[in-house]
């Protein structure tokens, strides 16, 4: 089976046989969404397949024997992709269910480890894959999704061990961009230097693109971050912060759709990003899969509950 494939091109026969042998099965669910001018609309699939490979490469390495990677492709659709041309936004509900049903073709097939990748940050489309996962735990599968660890990395970042990431950066921008790194999180140095890292051919003239302007994080929410440290809330404080960066770029008129500095992108960047962050995306996974533990829970869920579910829009 070539590692480009899906199990779903495959004979039933073959498929089920391959599922069969125990090794996890990895579903992509991203959206189709606006990257700036220089990555694709399917940006988040391709890093999500990148990972996907690189996370199997890591967990056959340790098992210390051969695992087949089970590729079953993309559900095309995300909760909030950021707003531009060619973005496609779907529901809560409709992402939560369309998943479920990919996920349960899946167990019919014989799955019982299934990882479900996104690189699409959206608070609820994340969790939307959590209530998945819940799911799927509850019919005894399974079930973890790495972007409920990749993305508690990238809330709160250790700069030394970020640091690697900026030696192919000019000694000038490094400043800058460790301490922006926080306003970093859509298109631009870091998901930049995945793509590249991952799948160059998907990227165009990123060094022509410009800065993106400096924006100041929205007050009322860095009021409330402030109130959740002092009463001992620091992952909330960390996350109200996060919302404060996002919903001040949110305003930017005109509105780029990328962050950061995209043209500092370096695929050597990329791959030590990669290599940090799937590390421990792999020790979690292993742990999960192997029934340790249960799959942990995404950042931001109360975004959940503020937006009564997905149905109110804050953007």
């Amino acid at each position: 089976m070539k590692s480009s494939s899906t199990i779903l091109e495959l004979p039933h026969q073959q498929a089920s046989r391959l599922v069969h042998t125990g090794a996890p099965v990895f579903l992509g669910i991203n959206p189709m969404e606006y990257h700036g001018p220089h990555l694709s609309l399917a940006n988040d699939a391709v890093i999500s397949l990148g990972a996907a490979k690189h996370l199997h490469a890591v967990l056959q390495a340790e098992a210390g024997t051969e695992m087949p990677f089970l590729w079953a492709g993309e559900v095309g659709m995300g909760v909030d992709p950021v707003p531009g041309p060619g973005s496609q936004p779907c529901s809560v509900a409709t992402v939560r269910e369309a998943t479920w049903r990919a996920c349960q073709g899946l167990m019919a097939l014989g799955a019982r480890k299934l990882v479900l990748v996104t690189f699409h940050g959206a608070p609820l489309h994340n969790t939307a894959l959590d209530q998945v996962v819940r799911r799927l735990e509850r019919a005894g599968v399974r079930a973890y999704a790495p972007a409920t660890t990749l993305f508690s990395l990238f809330l709160d970042p250790d700069l030394e061990r970020f640091a690697r990431a900026y030696d192919s950066v000019p000694p000038d921008a490094v400043g800058e961009l460790r301490e922006r790194i926080m306003q970093d999180f859509h298109a631009g140095f870091l998901e930049t230097s995945l793509a590249l890292h991952f799948a160059p051919e998907t990227v165009c003239a990123h060094e022509l693109v410009a800065p993106c302007p400096r924006t100041q994080p929205e007050p009322g929410l860095v009021r409330l971050a402030s109130l959740a440290r002092r009463v001992g809330r620091k992952q909330l404080a960390r996350e109200l912060i996060f919302a404060a960066e996002a919903a001040a770029w949110y305003r930017l008129k005109p509105f780029p759709g990328y962050t950061s500095r995209p043209a500092m992108a370096t695929a050597r960047a990329g791959l030590v990003l990669a290599d940090l962050a799937l590390g421990d995306c792999a020790r979690v996974a292993r742990a999960v899969l192997d029934g340790e533990v249960g799959s942990p829970r995404p950042i931001m869920r109360w975004m959940h509950h503020l937006t009564l579910g997905g149905r109110l829009t804050l953007q």
